[in-house]
């Protein structure tokens, strides 16, 4: 419960004076933590693998949390962190909010301290998780709750030369003011400062608004919330009863030259539910944009074709893609960057349309893709290859008969064929029949002729005598 008319008796219960169960000590913050697990059945103080460490024992400080910040492409200097020791540090196994490891900045404890439970660790047993810490507001967060005003903030600032013209940092906020105070004046709030200029922002229907409870909820910018609060039945390993998907910070700078950040959270109007942000380890880096590039696709009329959206990003980072301008005759469907293009009924012509890629900082160029819609599917000339000259083999097979048996043996002399008897009566103008021994028959009569001729010639000459 929030403590309106009795603000006077608040303030002094927050400065310490009247001890309360969110002031608890170490011994009595576990306590409460392991009455409230035992009750479910668990009697884990805190999340396995969950680890969170605080600038309290003085073993860490600025410098240490920027080296874990800092990756690519970025040298850093003056480093300084201002506020209560116990509103900084380290955190360790908290893949259940999609930061594993990182900085963790609070307007309450990171680990457990004299100052009450930590607001991060899970799981979440607590209700209105508090540690007062005692320290002032943020002038530039003033700004942003302006008329109200803020308290226990955590800042840490540094100078950095970045290799590229952007840098770019992964976090995610939470907070213990989900979702009691929604809308509400009790909107805790950070800053991520790059050159004097927030970067921690969200699209609203209202325009461009830095993050914070009012403008990432169930209700507005849902796509981007996680729930955690009892209702929801606590289904996420952190103490904070809602936090952000991890979101992206991005911000033009000045290659080659020294810039400067300032990261900040703090409670509004009342030093109550805690807030805090977590920073990926290693993700402040330069950033190089991505690369979209022109492609060109054929199909035929009516007939869909796949049209792959390609790009590439020289940091390796994951790609989103956004069809700029549709294609005028035709329609696009599938899950982009695998997109297919679908021709408008009976069209035949060149189609065109555009995309960028984004590596959640920075849009890539704007690329075309071109579609030909052709009559027919284009084919590829046919190439003519030389043959050469079939060589003929001898062949055993008869010519004129390729149903009789093979001939013999060359080797073998072949038996003359039986000659047919000569017909007895031939018919006038009708070829005497071959015998196929013409030749000797035309010898024999020549002899007879000749001899018949001698002895006709005997007897002439006998009868003269």
């Amino acid at each position: 419960m929030k403590w309106g008319a009795l603000a006077a008796a608040s303030a002094l219960i927050f400065a310490g004076l009247v001890p309360t169960a969110a002031q608890a000590s170490p011994a009595a913050a576990s306590a409460e933590r392991s009455a409230a697990a035992a009750a479910d059945g668990d009697v884990e103080a805190a999340s396995p693998g969950q680890e969170a460490t605080d600038l309290t024992s003085g073993d860490l400080t600025a410098d240490d949390l920027v080296e874990t910040l800092i990756g690519e492409g970025i040298t850093y200097s003056n480093a300084v962190y201002t506020g209560a020791a116990e509103g900084a540090g380290e955190v360790t196994g908290m893949s259940a909010v999609g930061v594993e490891g990182g900085v963790a900045l609070s307007s309450g404890s990171i680990a457990d301290s004299d100052l009450g439970p930590s607001s991060v660790l899970g799981p979440n047993e607590l209700t209105g998780n508090t540690s007062v810490l005692g320290v002032p507001g943020d002038s530039d967060l003033n700004l942003i709750v302006d008329p109200l005003t803020t308290m226990d903030a955590s800042v840490l600032e540094f100078d950095f030369v970045p290799d590229t013209d952007q840098v770019k940092f992964t976090y995610v906020f939470g907070s213990d003011e989900y979702n009691e105070y929604v809308d509400s004046d009790y909107n805790d709030v950070f800053g991520f400062y790059v050159n004097g200029s927030n970067c921690a922002v969200v699209d609203t229907d209202e325009g461009t608004a830095p993050v914070t409870i009012n403008t990432i909820n169930n209700g507005v910018n849902s796509s981007l919330y996680n729930d955690n609060d009892a209702e929801a039945g606590h289904p996420h390993e952190t103490e904070m009863d809602g936090f952000t998907e991890p979101l992206v910070c991005a911000s033009d700078v000045t290659p080659g030259e020294t810039n400067h950040v300032k990261l900040a959270i703090a409670d509004t109007a009342d030093a109550t539910r805690d807030s805090a942000v977590l920073i990926s380890a290693g993700t402040f880096a330069a950033n190089t944009a991505p690369t979209a590039e022109d492609a060109t696709y054929t199909t035929t009329i009516d007939t869909p074709v796949s049209t792959p959206l390609v790009a590439s990003d020289p940091d390796g980072d994951e790609l989103t893609y956004t069809v700029v301008e549709e294609p005028a005759e035709g329609t696009l469907s599938g899950d982009a960057p695998d997109l297919t293009y679908t021709p408008a009924e009976g069209y035949e012509g060149q189609e065109t349309f555009t995309f960028t890629a984004n590596d959640g900082a920075e849009d890539s160029n704007v690329a075309t893709v071109t579609v030909n819609v052709v009559d027919e599917a284009p084919t590829a000339e046919p190439t003519v290859e030389p043959t050469a000259e079939p060589t003929q083999e001898p062949s055993a097979e008869p010519t004129d008969d390729p149903t009789t048996s093979p001939s013999p043996a060359p080797s073998e002399t072949p038996a003359p064929a039986p000659e047919p008897e000569p017909s007895a009566d031939p018919q006038p103008g009708e070829d005497l029949p071959r015998t196929g021994s013409d030749i000797g028959v035309a010898l024999t009569a020549g002899g007879l002729l000749t001899a018949a001729g001698a002895v006709f010639l005997f007897i002439a000459r006998r009868r003269r005598a």
